[in-house]
């Protein structure tokens, strides 16, 4: 096979490559293609006489573009995630994990969890000063302890928010319950929701950090991931 239409072969492969890596940073990005072209043109040179069905089997092998490219971006969530407090950059991270095993679908879900019970803790916190009378820390009949938002009513009483009534836990409501209804806090409420909340928000993200760390190296994710400590993807490696 002439070397000219070997070059053009590597160079549309790596095009489009570069192509599919398009959220990543340019500098990355290139260095990614960097990296791959040099592995590509280390097997070519590996080989007695590089033919057509060569080099077809080679970037077969290699893998194709848009797929490696999400392998790339996909670490780049992850290791973007172990050094993040964000809960957006954490909720991708775990979402992707989430795509990938039960665990992680677990793991996503307790997250969401997590933040959501900030968000409620937070807003009820802002809200309290202008909705004094239906924002608080509700005790309803059943048992029902509620953080958040009561509908007024005594009859068909219904509270929104961090509800518990053992033994359920929700983030949401529990149904109506009919009864008086006996707000606990009163104007500690929006300190103690700002507290909750920030406690919520650190504590999620420090849980879920942990958790992308601990597994991120098992199972799919170990396979998706394996180049980062290698330098390079897992589907090089089988060109070695």
């Amino acid at each position: 096979m002439p070397p000219d239409d070997v070059t053009n072969a590597v160079d549309e492969y790596c095009n489009r490559l570069w192509k599919a890596l398009h959220k990543l940073p340019g500098s990355e990005r290139d260095e990614i293609v960097r990296e791959v072209r040099g592995h590509i043109l280390e097997r070519l040179d590996a080989g007695p006489k590089v033919t057509e069905q060569v080099l077809t089997e080679i970037l077969r092998a290699v893998g194709d573009p848009k797929e490696l490219a999400s392998e790339y971006k996909g670490y780049a969530v992850l290791r973007q995630a172990t050094h993040s407090r964000s809960p957006w950059v954490l909720l991708r991270a775990m979402l992707r994990w989430a795509a990938t095993s039960v665990v992680g679908v677990m793991a996503f879900l307790a997250t969401v969890i997590g933040y959501g019970c900030g968000t409620v803790f937070f807003l009820s916190a802002f809200l309290k000063p202008m909705f004094p009378s239906r924002i608080g820390l509700w005790l309803a009949p059943q048992h029902t302890l509620c953080f958040g938002y009561w509908n007024g009513q005594l009859s068909g009483t219904v509270l929104y928010g961090i509800s518990v009534r053992p033994p359920a836990f929700v983030l949401g409501t529990l149904g109506p319950t009919d009864g008086p209804v006996r707000e606990l806090l009163g104007a500690w409420l929006s300190p103690v929701g700002v507290l909750c909340g920030v406690l919520c928000f650190l504590g999620t993200s420090l849980v879920a950090r942990s958790l992308i760390k601990r597994f991120s190296q098992n199972e799919k994710w170990a396979a998706s991931f394996s180049y980062a400590k290698s330098s390079a993807s897992p589907s090089l490696q089988s060109l070695r």
